[in-house]
C-alpha cells in the first residue's frame, strides 16, 4: 500500500473525485509513523489497510462496525480481483531497471486502493453514527488487541498519552 506514501510525497492536494472515506484515509495515512505501522501489519499480521482505515472511520463517526458486517461481497472481490494482483505485480517489478512501470503500477494499485474505499464507503456512507468503540471496530479487522493498541497509539498519539496519565 506504499502508493499512499508516494502520493503525499509528491502532492498534498486532496482529489476532488474522491469519497469522504478516501480523504480521511489520506489523512490518516499522512501522519507520521501510520504508513509504516500500517505496512507492518499488513505484511507480517496479513491485516487489510483498507479494512483498517475503515474502521478509524467508522469509529471517528461514531458508527460501530459489526463482525457481520466485515464481509462485503464486492469489496472482497475487488480486492482480490484488482488490489491484490496489482501489488503483487509492484512488488516483482525492479523499479531500478523498469523505474517507469514501477511508477505505473504504484499509480494503478493506488487507483485499485481507492475504488476499494469506495466500495467500502457506499456500503457504510449512511450508517447511523452513535457510540462506537474504536478498539472493537479494530478487532473486526485485525484480531490482536495488543497489534490493534500499537496502531491506536501511532494514528493517536496525544489522545494515547493523555488516557494513560
Amino acid at each position: 500500500m506504499k502508493p499512499m506514501v508516494a502520493k503525499f510525497a509528491t502532492d498534498g492536494s486532496h482529489e476532488p473525485s474522491g469519497t469522504p472515506l478516501w480523504h480521511y484515509a489520506l489523512d490518516v495515512y499522512a501522519r507520521p509513523g501510520v504508513a509504516d505501522e500500517l505496512l507492518r501489519l499488513q505484511d507480517h499480521h496479513h491485516a487489510d489497510v483498507l479494512w483498517l482505515l475503515t474502521a478509524l472511520w467508522l469509529a471517528e463517526r461514531g458508527a460501530p462496525l459489526e463482525i457481520e458486517q466485515r464481509y462485503q461481497p464486492e469489496y472482497e472481490a475487488w480486492r482480490k480481483t484488482m488490489i491484490l494482483p496489482v501489488r503483487e505485480q509492484r512488488r516483482l517489478c525492479d523499479k531500478d531497471k523498469t523505474p517507469g512501470l514501477y511508477e505505473l503500477l504504484k499509480r494503478a494499485e493506488l487507483e485499485a486502493e481507492k475504488e476499494g474505499l469506495r466500495i467500502l464507503y457506499e456500503v457504510f456512507a449512511d450508517q447511523a453514527s452513535g457510540e462506537a468503540d474504536i478498539l472493537s471496530c479494530l478487532m473486526h479487522c485485525l484480531p490482536d488487541e495488543c497489534q490493534c493498541s500499537r496502531l491506536l497509539d501511532v494514528v493517536y498519539p496525544q489522545d494515547r498519552a493523555t488516557q494513560s496519565r
